[in-house]
């Protein structure tokens, strides 16, 4: 199907990127000649009408999240409308790449990120983590896939499709019921048994993003999507510096503490862990690499995910409450099963 040359006054410029509902491009708006991104969904599509309800939910959430925000960090919403039967979002136009593209190439060690640059780029998405929570926004979905980074590495955090409201819109709100809403593999466990998410939800996902940019791995890995959330539910990652010798004991301690079992053992805000990751650089050489690949220590090859891609965003029902557990399990299935107690 050929993009539309023109939605409302912006003209179509090419095809940015296409999801299994909608497409985003480039466009241009010759009212103020600026380049914007526009994301659009089908409203006459001939998809299942329960499956198109869904996307069109998650449209008007994402601008009506979006519109409450305004702040450097976060992408900015210009616009919204339909015209002929397609819903259609405008957007600032963020060049650069996802997140998700830098972590990619450290496959062939291409990553050059320096402590100083993990370190600012996590606070920056912090700061826009705490504004959104401020404002009463929980994004639910924070991953490297929505982390878009401008040439010079500042942040923008994008795709506000499953944020979590408080008073707005209820009816949209409340059809996700208890579903499981995210990325599976960067779940907090409350997510995964779908409990109530607040904002402690998010700094589990950025304590995810930050012990990647500390380590060149993720901390709960696994061989297929549910692998992965029995690792998130039970147990602990690895103390980043056992893979990166480069770093202090400090980044231990915070992002153990970002990636805690229980919400309420997370920190208290946003702020709280921006300041103590900012404490944690007080002092040291902010050049040295955060990750050269001659300085960690081996490890055994990873099984490879299966063909279930767990980085896709997701609703789908809870995970099912485990079996009560043994007298002698460990402490995380015992948090676990307080955790899920009615």
């Amino acid at each position: 199907m050929n993009p539309p040359t023109q939605l409302g006054r912006y003209r179509i410029v090419r095809v940015l990127g296409r999801g299994a509902m909608g497409e985003v491009y480039e466009g241009l708006d010759p009212r103020l000649d600026r380049s914007v991104a526009i994301k659009v969904i089908s409203t006459a599509s001939d998809a299942d009408p329960d499956l198109l309800a869904s996307y069109s939910a998650r449209f008007i959430r994402e601008a009506q999240a979006v519109a409450r925000l305004n702040h450097p960090h976060i992408v900015a919403l210009y616009d919204f409308g339909e015209e002929n039967g397609v819903a259609y979002m405008v957007m600032e136009l963020v060049r650069g790449e996802e997140l998700a593209a830098y972590f990619d190439m450290t496959q062939d060690f291409q990553l050059d990120f320096t402590l100083e640059d993990a370190e600012r780029m996590t606070c920056e998405l912090l700061d826009a983590l705490g504004y959104a929570h401020r404002h009463g926004v929980i994004h639910r979905d924070v991953k490297p896939a929505n982390i878009m980074l401008s040439h010079d590495l500042r942040v923008k955090l994008t795709d506000f499709g499953v944020a979590h409201m408080a008073a707005l819109n209820a009816a949209v709100l409340d059809a996700d019921g208890a579903d499981m809403v995210g990325t599976p593999s960067f779940m907090a466990p409350e997510q995964i048994t779908g409990q109530a998410v607040g904002p402690q939800a998010d700094i589990f996902a950025v304590g995810i993003v930050l012990y990647q940019f500390l380590t060149n791995e993720r901390p709960f890995r696994g061989a297929g999507m549910f692998a992965v959330q029995q690792k998130i539910l039970h147990e602990h990652p690895v103390p980043p510096t056992l893979l990166n010798p480069l770093l202090g004991p400090a980044f231990d301690r915070i992002v153990l503490r970002a990636l805690a079992k229980r919400p309420e053992e997370r920190y208290p805000s946003a702020e709280a862990f921006r300041d103590d990751l900012l404490r944690a650089l007080d002092g040291d050489t902010p050049t040295q690499p955060s990750w050269r690949p001659d300085t960690v220590t081996p490890r055994p090859p990873t099984v490879r995910p299966a063909p279930v891609d767990a980085d896709a965003t997701r609703i789908a029902p809870p995970a099912p409450a485990p079996a009560p557990a043994a007298a002698d399990d460990d402490v995380d299935a015992t948090r676990f099963a307080s955790m899920t107690r009615p």
